[in-house]
């Protein structure tokens, strides 16, 4: 076996389904008791399990033999990047934007832990492919990803920056049956919308749940790409019948959106990164000066 050009390797795996369930249950009797109307449900959730349990064991024994193998809670040491040269996140697309905002600058290798049931749209290896590339069938490369940074004023004179986000950014009124009502600013254009809720994503958000809403103009772009786009969700018609200028839109410049609602920020749909966004804040988006170190293979 060949190892990974790294030494110092942490596995950031997720709990799974059922770990979860039996934390907050009890026991699978508990389960079965919950499940008793639909046990083929339970029963896909035990499947799911076990998947991931060996792809957690493949890892182990195959492909990172020396790795420290974790959960969330070790992503809290702040000396992470004195500790370890590669940080592999082990789960679904959220698990790995969750990960992806400790590592700072440690290069991120996203490994799918269920790819029968998980998409895995940021997620290029799993626990066969990673075989491989131990055996250098398979060869990898480190990618820049770009990222959004977000500043947030508010009427009191406080700020916040965010943690820069991976994928997308979501504003929305905080009540979902509620109007997101906003005044959005872009290269000397001013305009007022109402919608279901304003999007601000990157190429890698491009590939997620963005790309289902309709109707919808611009397609996916590379996860690398110096620009993001910004999308109005539901937008309301004009009562003139005039076209929308910043409802759909790609950019490399800043855009600023005022808020007209008790909002909420959202980014990379994490309940972990969610800042207020009453009348009156002021949220401005740009491109971060902080690029995500992604390990992929190469030409896929």
């Amino acid at each position: 076996m060949t190892p990974l050009p790294y030494s110092k390797v942490l596995v950031v795996q997720k709990r799974t389904k059922l770990e979860l369930d039996l934390e907050a249950f009890g026991d699978m009797d508990a389960l079965r008791d919950l499940s008793r109307n639909r046990p083929d449900v339970l029963q896909r959730t035990v499947e799911s399990h076990e998947r991931q349990v060996q792809s957690r064991r493949i890892l182990l024994e195959k492909v990172f033999p020396t790795a420290t193998f974790a959960f969330r809670e070790a992503l809290d040491d702040n000396s992470l990047s004195e500790k370890f040269d590669l940080i592999v996140s082990h789960g679904g697309d959220n698990h790995f934007t969750y990960v992806a905002h400790k590592v700072d600058q440690i290069p991120i290798l996203g490994c799918n832990s269920d790819p029968k049931t998980s998409v895995g749209a940021l997620l290029p290896f799993d626990s066969s492919n990673l075989i491989e590339v131990t055996k250098g069938t398979i060869h990898i490369i480190e990618e820049k990803w770009n990222q959004i940074s977000t500043i947030i004023d508010y009427p009191n004179g406080s700020s916040v920056e965010t943690v820069p986000a991976i994928c997308e950014i979501s504003i929305r009124n905080n009540s979902p049956d509620l109007t997101s009502r906003y005044w959005i600013e872009h290269d000397l254009l001013v305009e007022e919308q109402k919608c279901s809720g304003l999007l601000v994503y990157t190429g890698a958000g491009s590939t997620g749940w963005v790309a289902s809403c309709q109707p919808k103009k611009l397609s996916t772009f590379e996860k690398d790409l110096p620009q993001f786009e910004v999308y109005a969700r539901e937008i309301r018609a004009k009562r003139n019948h005039g076209k929308w200028r910043l409802s759909e839109f790609r950019t490399n410049k800043e855009v600023r959106v005022i808020s007209e609602m008790n909002g909420g920020i959202a980014i990379d749909s994490l309940t972990e990164r969610h800042y207020p966004f009453p009348p009156y804040c002021k949220a401005t988006f740009r491109l971060s000066p902080k690029q995500l170190k992604v390990i992929v293979p190469v030409n896929v």
